[in-house]
């Protein structure tokens, strides 16, 4: 009788993990907005490279880095605007110094892309959704998997911006053997990400 009843308690059943799966989208929209910014990530580097062709290397990081300067003074200006608050300190904490910042890096950005092509100019925005998503989503997937989500966004993006062969880059189609390496890369996120 005594091991009847050992095998009844030791036979249970076994049940998957349970998963929030509130969370598991959460998961899932912040890998996609990753791999969104790992993409604008490759149109930021194509756009340095034709601003490289008429100016040179110095000159289209000099270029594109008052034009990111000028658009963090934006937004982090309209966030002090909106909230009260910037979490920085003084002289920081007033939208006003802000929207200083950005008329300062604003001519200096029109002065230095005189002859550029407009659009051109807007490079440097690009660093911005980068530089905010790592701050606000690395932490919260983790860093390999946020990386993983950015090279996955930077290659996809690359290679896109190649197939077409964007702002005078080379010209390299799209065929079955990179799509593949994509889906790779697309695998290589989910086998970072691990099981939960």
């Amino acid at each position: 009788m005594e091991n009847v009843r050992y095998h009844m308690t030791e036979t249970r059943t076994i049940l998957p993990p349970y998963r929030d799966t509130r969370h598991m989208s959460q998961e899932v929209l912040f890998i996609a907005v990753a791999i969104s910014a790992g993409m604008i990530n490759a149109l930021q580097i194509s756009m340095l490279g034709a601003i490289k062709a008429e100016r040179g290397t110095f000159e289209s990081t000099w270029i594109s880095n008052l034009a990111s300067l000028a658009g963090m003074a934006l937004v982090l200006g309209i966030v002090t605007l909106a909230t009260g608050k910037s979490g920085l300190p003084f002289p920081f904490t007033s939208p006003l110094t802000y929207v200083v910042i950005s008329l300062f890096m604003l001519i200096g950005l029109l002065l230095a892309a005189q002859g550029i092509a407009p659009y051109l100019m807007l490079t440097g925005l690009a660093s911005i959704p980068f530089l905010l998503s790592a701050a606000y989503i690395g932490p919260r997937i983790g860093l390999g998997v946020y990386f993983a989500a950015v090279v996955t966004g930077q290659l996809t993006g690359s290679s896109l911006l190649d197939h077409v062969g964007a702002f005078g880059s080379t010209q390299r189609t799209l065929d079955w053997v990179r799509l593949l390496g994509i889906l790779v890369l697309l695998l290589g996120v989910v086998l970072i990400r691990g099981r939960k």
